[in-house]
């Protein structure tokens, strides 16, 4: 038992410092992104503004509030980024919390016939409903922009800011089309529901009036692909993306087609290609990223564990859609060291034992590697 006690301590520390060696220098490739120069002058200036869609290791926050927290160390605090528009159960955001009382939430995965926009959740309030949202920071005054839609008849909100300001907001046109209206406030809000009866709430896009540092929004759902996007509303999605025009959009999908062995490759391309032409439209002076799918197991059994039978497959599509399209490219699994890494990752400590997810600890390793790599982009 002495023996085997120490060959796995040996074991986990040289999972762990193989970990740390293959997670600090992948960079990212920079496809003649047309948009290049943008990333490089946003980040020169610090002031620049991400948004990562994607799946479940989007919606987790954990990666994306450790990217989040690096480039604000390195470039400051330019807001919290995104808020879902109420809390979803599973579902959470590293600098927000929630209470609410009479809302009805969508997501767009398990409810595809709601009119969703940009994020694919949407929240509702019945009459008399209640929601605070709060930051799990000290926060000054911030810009918040809300993506919402209204009837005819439906009453402003009325909300209530930190210093006890009080707000009527609304849509600028009581049309049921999703717009944005924005107002200055200081979190915590409070907002209280009249009689809207066919009021939605898309998202928050929080950030300091003076619009510098860093704002790293994370939009993600769980279980989430790429072709979800066909059950959001493309003309309010891409308003959105209009209105909002981040400096680099990240799309970071490709866990949960893998794991399909029916998947259409091809198909699966198609999408890709059309949504990049899409969100380019949408937002012409956005830089574009592909995040490879990182090394997942299927069966964790053996040395190296079973891969997805379509994981290569789609890896290897996200690469050539990534050069023939001209964005910037982050190799996820050669930041962990490759093909036969997630056993010591999960050995480690820095993955779970489902093969698919990490832990926190491997998620922090993970954002703070794609923050420097963001933070070295070369054009």
């Amino acid at each position: 038992m002495y023996k085997l006690y120490l060959v796995c301590i040996v074991s986990s520390l040289f999972a762990l410092s193989c970990a740390a060696q293959t997670t600090n220098d992948i960079p990212v490739q920079n496809h003649q992104d047309p948009q290049s120069q943008q990333v490089i002058k946003a980040l020169k200036n610090k002031n620049i503004h991400i948004v990562q869609l994607g799946d479940s290791h989007t919606a987790a926050d954990f990666l994306t509030d450790a990217v989040r927290t690096r480039l604000q160390q390195k470039l400051g605090n330019g807001g919290p980024g995104w808020a879902m528009p109420a809390r979803f159960s599973g579902m959470r955001l590293a600098r927000f919390t929630y209470q609410q009382q009479g809302w009805q939430t969508f997501s767009s995965r398990s409810q595809p016939d709601q009119d969703y926009t940009l994020g694919g959740l949407i929240a509702q309030p019945h009459a008399g409903a209640t929601l605070t949202l709060s930051s799990r920071q000290p926060e000054k005054l911030q810009t918040i922009d809300v993506n919402l839609k209204q009837g005819p008849n439906d009453d402003d909100l009325i909300i209530t800011d930190a210093d006890g300001q009080q707000i009527n907001v609304g849509a600028p046109h009581k049309n049921n089309q999703w717009q944005f209206t924005q107002f200055q406030a200081r979190l915590p809000i409070q907002i209280k529901a009249g009689l809207n009866f066919q009021t939605a709430i898309g998202g928050w896009w929080i950030h300091n009036e003076n619009e510098e540092g860093a704002v790293y929004s994370a939009l993600g759902i769980n279980g989430a692909k790429l072709d979800q996007w066909d059950r959001w509303h493309q003309t309010a999605w891409q308003q959105a993306l209009n209105h909002i025009a981040p400096d680099l959009i990240i799309l970071a999908y490709g866990t949960n087609e893998a794991y399909n062995n029916d998947v259409d490759v091809n198909a699966t391309q198609k999408t890709l290609v059309e949504k990049i032409h899409q969100i380019r439209i949408a937002s012409p002076y956005s830089a574009i990223m592909i995040i490879g799918a990182p090394e997942s197991l299927q069966n964790t059994a053996g040395d190296c564990g079973s891969r997805p039978t379509m994981l290569t497959d789609f890896q290897n599509m996200q690469r050539h859609v990534a050069a023939s399209e001209h964005t910037f490219y982050w190799d996820w699994q050669s930041a962990m060291g490759g093909e036969c890494s997630m056993k010591q990752w999960i050995n480690a400590g820095l993955a779970r034992k489902d093969g698919v997810h990490f832990t926190q600890a491997g998620y922090q390793r993970l954002g703070e590697t794609l923050a420097n790599a963001i933070l070295s982009i070369e054009p």
